[in-house]
């Protein structure tokens, strides 16, 4: 389907102000696919938090703009990502514009509301829940927006399970993530430039492994450190894929000091490349993961397979989880490294994923829907709900114990902090006004002994 004469103008919302590599790509394979079916296509990126491209791959709109917006536009994706979420640690110090917004559904769910009652189509783009409970205030709005979408795909088996059981009528499928269209807008035969210079300047011109600078990676440090032979032959490069989460390169080069580094943090389709062109990559990252699947680079992975997003990566066959202590060795690693034809199930998911780009710019050309009329008489029944609300007897609140993505995010904020103010401390000590001023130091401690005699 090609479309022309017109621009089609399509929302699609998410955390894509933060640096995290797998959230910065949906925007890009978005446009990229709709853009094929649709001709002229303005893709409107919102999040919290605008962005200008000046400053960032792209351009975002703060999602407090909405409200202005929202008739304009023609259709809505809703995610990818780990978006269909109610806790309140995003991601460490990520909070909506203003208080008026609520966190984080405000990014996700309010925006899909809004979009239906100016009738404006709205898909869910694959997105996921990881686990997370669906708490009793939010089922109504939930199971509105759900059952006044004209397309409900998300990421893996959990999150349909879950969101199934709230709205058993909606027809819900599972679809594989976005991100599997990789393979679209990177081309293995014809390096970009931007990767060909990297490769030169950078010593990635021999094969390489990339290993993702988190703490989790921990009993692969240990493997390196105690047999440097199962690195012979392959550069380490050490890849940020989350900073925001508290990715920080010190985490390996702490351990493996001749790894190598990147002086900047790459953009996504970069990232990818350089995923995609390696021997093997380590790290806990969904998206990661996927980049490397893909184009047939092996994954050495320290995610639990078993359950929430992973679950759809656990049979693939270039997919290693993380064995026993024991069982981690240098030939068990060794022997699994290096690129291979990519698992016959990518194939498959590349049609799938054709037939839902197909479906979406079907239900945009369809235009305007009637789902306000549904919502204006959900809002004549909304006091009714917030009555009962207020009336019904309050249990008495336990404060729930901390999970274990949210120690995860703290540990690692805090790892990033200390890794941050080593290296200033650093950059201070190698000063030329440190050095300089090291005899005054050296005066003014002695002239304190003396003083405590």
């Amino acid at each position: 389907m090609q479309m022309t004469g017109r621009t089609w103008h399509i929302g699609i919302f998410g955390t894509f102000d933060v640096e995290n590599y797998g959230d910065l790509l949906f925007p890009i394979l978005a446009e990229a696919e709709l853009s094929k079916r649709l001709g002229a296509v303005q893709l409107h990126r919102f999040s919290y938090n605008a962005k200008s491209p000046a400053e960032w791959p792209y351009a975002v709109t703060s999602v407090s703009d909405l409200p202005e917006l929202a008739e304009q536009l023609d259709g809505v994706l809703i995610g990818g990502g780990f978006i269909i979420r109610f806790d309140k640690v995003v991601a460490h110090g990520y909070f909506p514009p203003t208080a008026d917004i609520h966190h984080p559904t405000g990014y996700w769910l309010s925006p899909a509301l809004i979009a239906q009652q100016h009738g404006v189509p709205v898909i869910w783009n694959a997105p996921g829940m990881h686990c997370n409970d669906i708490p009793e205030w939010s089922t109504p709005l939930l199971k509105l927006a759900l059952e006044h979408s004209q397309c409900v795909r998300v990421r893996d088996e959990p999150t349909r399970e879950s969101l199934g059981a709230l709205s058993p009528n909606t027809d819900i499928q599972v679809l594989p993530d976005t991100a599997f269209n990789l393979p679209n807008l990177i081309d293995e035969q014809y390096p970009s430039a931007a990767f060909a210079k990297l490769r030169q300047t950078f010593g990635l011109d021999v094969p390489y492994i990339v290993i993702q600078s988190i703490h989790v990676v921990e009993p692969f440090l240990q493997l390196f450190e105690q047999h440097p032979e199962a690195l012979a032959g392959y550069r380490l490069l050490v890849m940020p894929i989350g900073p925001v989460l508290g990715d920080h390169h010190m985490v390996v080069t702490a351990r493996i000091p001749d790894a190598i580094t990147l002086p900047f943090w790459p953009e996504p389709l970069l990232l990818a490349e350089i995923l995609g062109n390696a021997q093997a990559v380590i790290g806990h990252s969904y998206h990661l993961s996927i980049s490397a699947l893909v184009f047939g680079v092996p994954v050495f992975s320290t995610a639990d397979l078993s359950t929430g997003k992973y679950t759809a990566l656990a049979e693939m066959g270039q997919m290693h989880a993380l064995p026993k202590a024991e069982e981690l060795t240098v030939q068990w690693f060794t022997s699994r490294i290096g690129k291979k034809p990519p698992s016959a199930s990518l194939s498959a998911a590349k049609v799938e994923l054709g037939a839902y780009w197909d479906q979406v710019a079907k239900i945009i050309v369809q235009g305007k829907t009637s789902a306000h009329r549904t919502l204006n008489r959900f809002w004549q029944h909304l006091p009714t709900l917030l009555e009962n609300g207020v009336n019904r007897p309050l249990a008495q609140a336990q404060p729930s114990p901390p999970t274990l993505d949210y120690l995860n995010i703290e540990l690692n904020a805090r790892q990033q902090q200390i890794f941050q103010l080593n290296e200033q401390l650093t950059t201070l000590r190698n000063s030329n006004s440190f050095k300089l001023t090291a005899p005054l130091r050296s005066l003014g401690r002695g002239f304190r002994k003396l003083r405590g005699r």
